[in-house]
């Protein structure tokens, strides 16, 4: 990292007690919390359901806080701020403005995959089941590259941020640490761990972003809403902006900004609809709190980095020239720009060394978070789409769980070596923003015409995404020639050659698709053969022995439970009878009540049209009725400019009363049942 060298920042000694002690906490954390829900709440972590898709019962809070983190990447809250800093105010909205419509496109494709194959564990076993096996072959290399690409890019953008942070600690020791406790607690608790953890890293890192924003805001090196639109107005003329109307930070109409947004949201609809980790987190959403928890992070996402990077990205335009800074008295190198680093930089001049391991923190918990989540999606698509369906057909619960163990750890090494090849050989975190969406969104609009078009064909689903691939690829070369002269990484990672490769790239497989499933040999798809298929793996429970040493006694309502336990997804697509139940237990979030498929299915009817709505809805108002109407020859006054950051401070707090609070509040009964157990046991052991 010698593009950093003589920045004082935090000693090694914090990266490491981050990386390691940190790490190794939350690890310890999640394998207790997975025993409690165990012991006392009868959920079993050997079970392939609990530990792929959470047993399929997981709450609108926890969904919503689970698929709020799942958009909070690493590299988000460096990326937006970097934008900021290069091309204006507006390229902060562009990034949050895309998180939210992907979140409302997987909303729908969730929604329609709960409705028409209610037991599957990922998008791969769709393909299949309507392809065969050529098209799934295809689609699970394309699933599981998107799954390197991403996890790499997120830890590569992450692991060069701790080590500027940490003064330099070795790039390796990094790269290598950041998986180091997603290892233990994704391996013990699967998705149930993965969505514990997300609730915890959103709570805090949404109490570190509320500090950061008001912080750098307050501090009297900015004086406010006020004096950062005089300290920005003032250093108009320290560098012009091309594509920015008279080359103005303070501007709607940044070419920049929105060519950015364009490429930054084709990229990230790869990253969502190519990840099985997404559609898991549909499949173990209970029915009814699928839409409730997705739009609930939809309308929220713009938290992140619209306020942060909008703040601190001006803020660090001020800065830079002011003994505060760190890189002062000379500016900020081209690779610690593209590496977002202004984001570190910018907090340690204005609060500090409490602030900067503030930053530290949330930027460890949001990659591990993001790794957690790929290790489950790549354990599934090895377990289900590899393992059972082409060695052993036949694999029940226990060697689902051994080989799911076997491909995390794999996963989760292998990953970050690759990330250390990337950092090696050149790549930034920029360049692989940029460059992803070529490789990673070919197969998007296929893979979604799979669970809502019945039209689609076998043909179609197998040649789009390869055409995607090829002409992708050769207009990005093509392009960067013709811009430039000369195909080097330099000129590829250019916004012009990434942004005609990636609309090439997502747009064109659509067209291909369509036109060939209405010209050669078109056909019509039955949903029921997706409906019919069961694809359960049957989990063993807990036996009555294991309860009665779990939970110290054999009373009736612990057998009950564990009965309940083992036949829970054998009835759980089946009429389910009216049963009575205590008051505690009807707020247990695993509990279903007087709950039907034909209930469930009238729901989803219900929830997919409100879906299709908001997709449309969110598109018109935060890419057309919203921003484009900024776009013109306006700088912005004043009295616009604290409204618009204000809203953004307030979208904040909101978010972390709902997504951060909300979830305590609403698992209360769970809390108390897991702490009542705990005293019983306490006061048993006493006794004796």
């Amino acid at each position: 990292m010698a593009n950093s060298d003589g920045v004082e920042m935090l000693g090694q000694s914090s990266g490491y007690g981050v990386l390691v002690g940190v790490g190794g906490l939350f690890a310890i954390g999640m394998i207790l919390t997975t025993r409690l829900l165990q012991k006392y709440l009868h959920e079993n972590a050997n079970s392939t359901e609990n530990f792929m898709v959470a047993n399929r019962n997981v709450g609108a809070p926890l969904v919503a806080s689970s698929v709020y983190l799942s958009w909070t990447w690493a590299t988000e809250l460096l990326w937006s701020s970097a934008m900021v800093y290069n091309y204006g105010i507006m390229a902060s909205y562009w990034y949050s403005a895309g998180l939210a419509i992907q979140i409302c496109l997987m909303t729908v494709l969730g929604i329609e995959a709960k409705k028409k194959i209610p037991t599957s564990h990922t998008s791969l076993e769709i393909v299949e089941i309507r392809y065969g096996k050529a098209c799934h072959l295809l689609y699970m290399f394309l699933s599981l590259a998107n799954n390197l690409l991403a996890c790499s890019s997120m830890i590569l953008g992450a692991a060069g941020a701790i080590s500027v942070i940490t003064d330099n600690l070795h790039i390796a020791a990094c790269t290598m640490l950041i998986p180091f406790g997603v290892l233990l607690y994704t391996a013990v608790g699967g998705l149930k761990a993965t969505f514990l953890t997300d609730f915890v890293h959103s709570l805090i890192l949404l109490i570190i972003l509320c500090y950061i924003d008001t912080g750098v805001l307050a501090s009297k090196e900015i004086g406010g809403l006020d004096g950062l639109y005089d300290l920005v107005r003032q250093h108009e003329g320290d560098r012009y902006i091309k594509g920015n109307f008279e080359g103005s930070f303070m501007t709607g109409k940044s070419q920049g900004a929105i060519f950015f947004g364009i490429i930054l949201t084709i990229g990230n609809f790869g990253l969502t609809v190519m990840d099985s980790s997404f559609w898991q987190k549909s499949f173990s959403a209970d029915v009814k709190a699928t839409l409730p928890g997705y739009l609930t992070a939809g309308f929220l996402i713009f938290a992140n980095s619209w306020g942060t990077g909008s703040i601190v990205g001006l803020a660090s335009i001020v800065l830079e020239k002011s003994p505060v800074f760190p890189t002062f008295p000379r500016a900020m190198t081209a690779f610690e720009i593209d590496s977002g680093l202004m984001l570190p930089y910018t907090v340690k001049a204005v609060l500090g060394k409490g602030g900067l391991g503030a930053l530290l923190l949330i930027i460890y918990l949001a990659v591990t978070s993001t790794v957690s989540a790929q290790m489950i999606s790549v354990s599934s698509i090895v377990s289900f789409d590899i393992y059972k369906k082409y060695f052993n057909q036949n694999a029940q619960n226990k060697e689902m769980i051994r080989v799911s163990h076997i491909s995390v750890v794999f996963f989760g090494l292998f990953s970050a070596g690759f990330s250390l090849m990337l950092h090696y050989v050149g790549v930034n975190m920029t360049w692989m923003g940029y460059f992803i969406s070529m490789i990673i969104c070919p197969g998007v609009i296929p893979l979604s015409l799979t669970i809502i078009w019945d039209r689609q064909t076998t043909l179609a689903a197998f040649v789009a995404p390869i055409v995607g691939v090829g002409v992708g690829i050769a207009v990005w070369l093509s392009t960067a020639k013709h811009y430039f002269g000369v195909i080097t990484i330099d000129a590829l990672g250019q916004q012009l050659p990434c942004l005609y490769a990636a609309l090439t790239a997502l747009f064109l497989p659509g067209i291909v698709s369509v036109i060939l499933s209405l010209t050669i040999n078109p056909k019509k798809f039955d949903w029921l053969i997706l409906s019919e298929k069961n694809l359960l793996v049957e989990d063993p429970g807990l036996s009555d022995a294991d309860s009665e040493t779990d939970t110290g006694n054999s009373s009736e309502e612990n057998h009950s439970q564990v009965k309940g336990e083992k036949s829970s997804e054998k009835n759980k697509y089946e009429p389910k009878v009216k049963t009575v139940l205590s008051e505690e237990e009807q707020y247990d979030n695993s509990l279903e009540l007087d709950k039907s498929p034909e209930q469930d299915a009238k729901l989803l009817l219900k929830y997919r049209k409100i879906a299709y709505g908001a997709f449309i809805f969110v598109l018109l108002i935060t890419w057309v009725i919203w921003p484009l109407p900024l776009y013109r020859d306006y700088i912005w006054s004043r009295a616009y400019f604290k409204g618009y950051v204000t809203v953004a401070l307030i979208w904040v707090y909101a978010a972390l009363l709902v997504i951060g609070i909300y979830p305590l509040i609403s698992g209360r009964h769970t809390q108390a049942k897991i702490w009542r157990g705990l005293y019983r046991d306490y006061i048993r052991r006493d006794s004796k």
